[in-house]
């Protein structure tokens, strides 16, 4: 490799100068507070949505589609609201906000965008799943941290883009997964993820799960939430590496969370209509 991997204080510095970073002040800031505020009611969310134009018109995009059958026949944002549940809004305004953030078209071609939003919308909804059967997390959490646990990757790419090419060739020419790469280089998009988490002073159970999602054991809190995640990655990224659905560490999570075989290949079953509703969901947000 002709590029050096980089140290600690270099990639803190350039984190520390993302430039995209303060729009978190605004609605994304909002909508975050919303999210964690357990009291807060669907008015409050309206009218976060109706100061953002484009975002009102997604949201109605959305609930217009034949995704939720509609057809045209949602006229208002209050209806739209109603027509796909208050939990599954603030989850799509989250995904649009996000993706705004990151659209740079100029820092990292169109299909490698793509490939990372639709990863983390098809993780966040296989973690949504599991946890309907898990009644220590809710499905909306679950959906909202799994959507959240590769940013880490998503600012390396869009932020630290020479560094990301590194690794990406190092992963192509070494035939090893992206994480695998990184450790390889000295720098990993869960470290990039902690950092950004604790920059937007993210909840904790946020931060650990971008930090340690590829090892949750070493997580010092919130393991079990780590732990789902974690699966809910390797089933999505078994669609290329199947072995990791026999991986040691997969069936140590399985256990831990009370996972039984029928649910867990009930979860790969489901695993081609997950996708082609992310299919869906990426053609409408972006």
């Amino acid at each position: 490799m002709s590029m050096c991997s980089p140290n600690e204080q270099e990639v803190r510095h350039r984190i520390a100068r993302i430039r995209d970073l303060p729009t978190l002040s605004g609605s994304l800031q909002r909508l975050v507070e919303i999210i964690h505020d357990e009291v807060s009611s669907p008015e409050e969310l309206e009218s976060l949505i109706r100061y953002d134009q484009a975002l009102s018109a997604r949201i109605l995009r959305v609930a217009n589609s034949t995704y939720y059958g509609m057809r045209g026949s949602v006229p208002t944002l209050s209806k739209a609201m109603i027509v796909i549940g208050y939990e599954q809004v603030k989850s799509l305004c989250l995904c649009a906000l996000l993706m705004d953030m990151y659209s740079n078209p100029t820092s990292i071609d169109a299909r490698e965008r793509e490939r990372l939003w639709k990863h983390s919308f098809a993780t966040a909804r296989v973690a949504s799943e599991m946890a309907r059967s898990r009644p220590w997390v809710s499905p909306e959490k679950a959906y909202i941290l799994a959507f959240f646990h590769d940013l880490g990757r998503v600012a390396m790419a869009f932020c630290l883009q020479d560094h990301y090419q590194a690794i990406r060739q190092l992963s192509r020419n070494g035939r090893t997964p992206l994480w695998s790469a990184e450790l390889q280089y000295g720098l990993t998009h869960t470290v990039v993820g902690k950092w950004l988490a604790a920059r937007w002073s993210l909840p904790e159970v946020f931060q650990l799960v971008m930090e340690f999602h590829h090892f949750p054991e070493k997580s010092p809190a919130f393991k079990a939430e780590v732990k789902l995640v974690a699966l809910a990655n390797t089933l999505v990224n078994s669609r290329e590496d199947p072995d990791l659905l026999e991986d040691e560490s997969t069936s140590r999570y399985r256990k831990d969370l009370f996972i039984p075989d029928n649910e867990w290949d009930a979860g790969r079953e489901r695993l081609g209509v997950i996708w082609a509703e992310v299919e869906q969901l990426w053609t409408l947000l972006r």
